[in-house]
């Protein structure tokens, strides 16, 4: 028999948990969510059984490394369910004044940690839909995020946060820049909401975790990949963990041109 057929099941957070929705369950199928009783479940509940946001808790010990790797680092971020989010990761926010407030998920914040700075646009700058609104600087990567909806910015904030709370922490002021919105959040394109945000978060946990796989449970020898020296968790630069080439084709893959 194969080592690959030897493994022990792996010990991964379910999506759900890692949306903040539950607070702890491990998933059991491989993200295999189309057969999962307790995904169909939640996606055919009420409204009212899905609270809009919640911190994620840190995992109990898990004996499968990926599995408690990908635990840690989705632990207190938080997916916002009741915001439209961009296939980038940017979220909106309406204001009773008509404005809306920008921000980046925190799981994607997360993934790109540590982050050196971001380039935000000016006030009083027309945004057109899909125009570029801001630059991620992370190590030799410069990410271009793309404005989801049509304004002029009438704010920017002074000093913006560039990674999301630890476990515990509060949520804080995350927004990044304020837009008086040229249209709806109704007719702009291309904006994830309720079953279609849900996939869009699974399509990333799924994109991480099998990056995390194939760099941390290599397929010929079974061998763990990068650790600490004490052999303890691997960095939470998810970059030392996959290797440059495998973290900058997730990138590409998080932020499609």
């Amino acid at each position: 028999m194969s080592p690959d057929h030897e493994r022990a099941p792996l010990d991964l957070p379910c999506v759900w948990m890692s949306a903040g929705v539950i607070s702890y369950r491990l998933c059991d199928r491989e993200y295999e969510c189309e057969s999962c009783p307790l995904d169909q479940a939640l996606r055919g509940g009420s409204k009212a059984s899905v609270p809009e946001a919640a911190a994620v808790p840190a995992a109990p010990f898990s004996e499968d490394p990926v599995g408690r790797y990908l635990s840690t680092l989705g632990a207190g971020c938080t997916l916002h369910i009741d915001r439209p989010h961009s296939v980038e990761g940017l979220w909106l926010e309406s204001e009773p004044s008509g404005t809306l407030r920008v921000g980046l998920d925190d799981y994607t914040l997360r993934l790109l940690q540590p982050v050196a700075d971001v380039v935000l646009p000016k006030v009083g700058t027309w945004l057109p839909h899909g125009a570029p609104c801001a630059w991620i600087h992370r190590g030799r990567l410069a990410i271009v995020l793309h404005c989801p909806v049509a304004g002029e910015v009438v704010e920017v904030h002074p000093c913006p946060v560039l990674a999301p709370p630890a476990t515990g922490e509060g949520a804080g002021e995350r927004w990044w820049f304020r837009l008086n919105p040229h249209e709806t959040l109704g007719t702009a394109g291309g904006l994830r909401r309720n079953e279609a945000l849900l996939d869009w978060f699974l399509g990333r946990v799924r994109a991480v975790h099998a990056s995390a796989n194939a760099a941390m449970r290599p397929a010929t020898t079974g061998a763990l990949g990068p650790s600490l020296a004490d052999g303890g968790m691997p960095s939470d630069n998810l970059e030392m963990v996959l290797g440059r080439e495998r973290f900058e084709a997730l990138v590409g893959t998080l932020f499609p041109l």
